[in-house]
């Protein structure tokens, strides 16, 4: 009898293929340089599944132990993509430094606030495991959701140039994430186990986004980041009297408001 463990190790074939392309085109854009997170990220993932797939063939998959060590490994993963979010916004924003000094506040209190609701949404389960993980696991993909979405309104709301390589990774970390945290809503009215069908949703869904990573490795790994574009000198000299002037005529308004303007 063909099991649905099967069927999937045959569909899911063409992930594996992407996955290791993904490896040999990172390290020949020599993508450690740029993005280290993302690169141990996309590494781990699959000498992870190569070690799940062995163990898949023994009666350990099946244990209590080791499906404490592969929620624990999911957790390793989702903080590399959490810091390969953080590595972007470093990366993107401080060529802009007034940007830069406001972003990472706004990014680090944000960060501090979801992670303080994950911890406290998943502690309140620690007597039962199953919801612990699902609610954990749900709380920190949604966080790294939301600071995604903030890091990348910052950067339009600033008109800061983000590079079309950070660009994609971002949008297919933002891809996986929102599937996860769909899917481990439904965790939380099933069995968690390791061979549940919802770990395979969470590998199937993962071909979109290591689609969309290895095409932006290979297409924009070797792009070298460009500097932020500056006003030249002229220009600077040229509206830098128009900006004093507006600035003093809005002075004295708001004087003339106050009353305190003087004459």
């Amino acid at each position: 009898m063909v099991s649905f463990s099967s069927i999937y190790q045959w569909a899911s074939s063409p992930i594996d293929i992407l996955e290791v392309a993904l490896v040999i085109i990172a390290c020949r854009r020599r993508l450690y340089k740029r993005l280290a997170f993302f690169f141990a990220y996309v590494v781990l993932v699959p000498v992870w599944e190569i070690g799940e797939w062995w163990v898949s063939y023994t009666p350990w998959f099946h244990s209590i132990s080791y499906n404490y060590i592969f929620w624990s490994t999911q957790f390793v993963l989702s903080l590399l993509r959490l810091l390969t979010i953080a590595e972007i916004a470093k990366r993107s924003l401080r060529g802009y430094p007034a940007v830069w000094t406001f972003a990472w506040r706004a990014l680090s209190i944000a960060a501090l606030l979801l992670f303080s609701w994950t911890t406290y949404s998943a502690f309140q389960y620690t007597h039962y495991f199953r919801r612990f993980l699902a609610i954990g696991g749900q709380r920190f993909e949604f966080m790294q959701a939301i600071l995604l979405l903030l890091l990348l309104f910052l950067g339009v709301y600033y008109r800061v140039q983000v590079s079309r390589l950070y660009r994609w990774i971002l949008i297919g970390i933002c891809i996986y994430s929102s599937v996860q945290i769909a899917n481990n809503q439904f965790l939380l009215l099933n069995n968690l186990s390791a061979d549940s069908i919802f770990t395979y949703i969470r590998r199937g869904s993962f071909i979109v986004p290591v689609a969309i990573w290895t095409y932006a490795v290979w297409r924009w790994g070797n792009t070298p980041a460009q500097p932020p574009e500056l006003i030249s000198q002229s220009a600077y000299d040229k509206i830098s009297p128009e900006i004093h002037d507006r600035l003093r005529e809005l002075n004295h308004k708001l004087s003339d408001l106050t009353g305190k303007r003087r004459r």
